[in-house]
């Protein structure tokens, strides 16, 4: 079964935010622990340079918002770990779900770095994620219960794969003094959740259930979001929240309400997100049995959902639908362009990236290699440094694969790789502005068909065209 774990992480000590994300993704990237490192992958960043990538993303960040927070406050990456039971899924099929994890927790807003270790008897990965947003305007909001967000995810992903999830996780266990207390009929928490059960029955509303309880004797009092009771021998206040998940205020009043909360959040998003495209069916309600109130709402929704396109369509001065429909298509490949170009210069990033190690390898393992060469005993020299030696062969080859020219400079390549970063988040600015731009196009034009009925089959469309 697959269980997850969020963790915020800040500088280590005395060292720097560069230096903390590099021991922590070398640790994860470690080869004897990732099948030589074929089971590291990544999102909009290279494996071997994401520490420097993170640190430009917020150094970018710091510059453009002139926001910045000391070093004990400021959350620099945060790690996802995710475990299965061992003999459960293979350790490729871990590294995808873990990819998939990440990259719907973070919404594709985050550069993360998925590494799988393969060392312990359960198969589990590593998952780092930059706290800076892909725009640099902006970083992850670690939210109330984002924890328990994960781990509904993280089931549900497992559940569509096929995967086993833990079912029924056990609440936040009692102290030892709790447990006591509660059995000697003393626990001022036991006897709190006691009074709150039996005064909540036959409330009608939140304010009546708070009347009863000042009428049992108990302080009520507020601290930020917190709800807070003390009983007239209790020293302290306690917090609602620490009683258990039933006893949160918003537990409270959906148990008075009698409503479940998601539902309830559900709908409200549905009604709060509708959009154009999204028009009212008059002739299936009226068929419904709604009648002619029903009919007239519908008639109004309708007009003013028709409104908001031609605002849309006037703004941007259209007036004839084959032009719509050009610029509905011609924002698609705009935004497909810009997709295949991130994509092209990830891919030059990452060769810039594999060829600097290659060079950094290749000068570190000069010495050994030459002695490798000399050796006359090179089955047991090669056991003793086959990994030096595997590197510098690796490094060879690529300088090889350069068909004869020269090998570059480690600053010219790092040079490089900091422009090609640059232009990556130039176009990742014109992709989210080319994405709007298509989602309202397809949107509006989707709307038009809707209204003045042009959803026709081919025929029919050429028909028309022709009359």
């Amino acid at each position: 079964m697959a269980v997850s774990d969020l963790l915020p992480r800040k500088a280590a000590g005395s060292k720097s935010r560069k230096q903390t994300l590099h021991d922590r993704l070398d640790y994860d990237q470690k080869e004897e622990k990732t099948n030589g490192g074929t089971l590291v992958t990544s999102y909009m960043c290279s494996p071997e340079t994401a520490a420097e990538e993170f640190e430009t993303g917020k150094l970018i960040y710091e510059a453009e918002t002139g926001r910045s927070l000391p070093a004990d406050k400021d959350i620099i990456a945060y790690r996802i770990l995710q475990s299965f039971q061992p003999g459960e899924i293979t350790s490729e099929e871990a590294n995808k779900l873990g990819y998939e994890l990440a990259m719907k927790f973070t919404k594709g807003q985050h550069q993360f770095v998925v590494s799988t270790h393969t060392d312990k008897a359960h198969i589990h990965t590593h998952i780092e994620f930059n706290s800076t947003n892909l725009a640099c305007d902006g970083k992850f909001k670690n939210f109330k219960n984002s924890a328990f967000a994960l781990r509904r995810l993280n089931d549900q992903i497992c559940k569509e794969h096929g995967y086993s999830v833990i079912e029924n996780p056990k609440a936040k266990g009692q102290r030892y003094q709790e447990k006591a207390a509660a059995k000697r009929g003393r626990s001022f928490k036991e006897r709190l959740r006691q009074n709150i059960d039996d005064l909540l029955s036959g409330c009608k509303d939140f304010e009546e259930f708070l009347a009863r309880m000042r009428a049992e004797g108990y302080e009520i009092k507020r601290r930020g979001k917190s709800l807070e009771f003390r009983a007239p021998d209790q020293e302290r206040f306690l917090r609602s929240y620490r009683l258990g998940d039933e006893y949160t205020e918003s537990a409270l009043r959906e148990r008075i309400e009698g409503t479940d909360a998601r539902t309830a959040a559900k709908a409200r998003y549905t009604q709060e997100h509708k959009k154009i495209n999204l028009l009212v069916d008059i002739q299936a309600k009226i068929n419904a049995g709604k009648g002619k109130g029903y009919e007239q709402w519908a008639k109004i929704f309708n007009l003013k959902e028709a409104a908001k396109t031609l605002n849309f369509l006037l703004d941007h001065g259209i007036t004839d639908y084959d032009e719509l429909t050009v610029r509905s298509k011609t924002a698609g490949e705009s935004f497909d362009t810009l997709s295949v170009r991130i994509k092209q210069l990830e891919g030059r990033m990452a060769d810039k990236a594999q060829l600097k190690m290659h060079i950094i390898n290749y000068s570190k393992t000069r010495d050994t290699y030459k002695e490798y060469t000399k050796s006359h005993h090179k089955k047991e020299y090669y056991a003793a440094h086959m990994e030096e030696i595997k590197k510098h062969e690796a490094a060879k080859a690529a300088f090889d694969a350069l068909g004869g020219k020269p090998v570059p400079k480690v600053a010219q390549l790092s040079k490089e790789y900091a422009e090609l970063l640059l232009e990556k988040k130039a176009c990742y600015e014109e992709y989210k502005t080319a994405r709007k731009e298509m989602i309202e196009y397809q949107k509006a034009k989707q709307n038009i068909d809707r209204i003045l009925g042009l959803e026709l089959s081919k025929q029919e469309s050429q028909k028309e065209t022709q009359r």
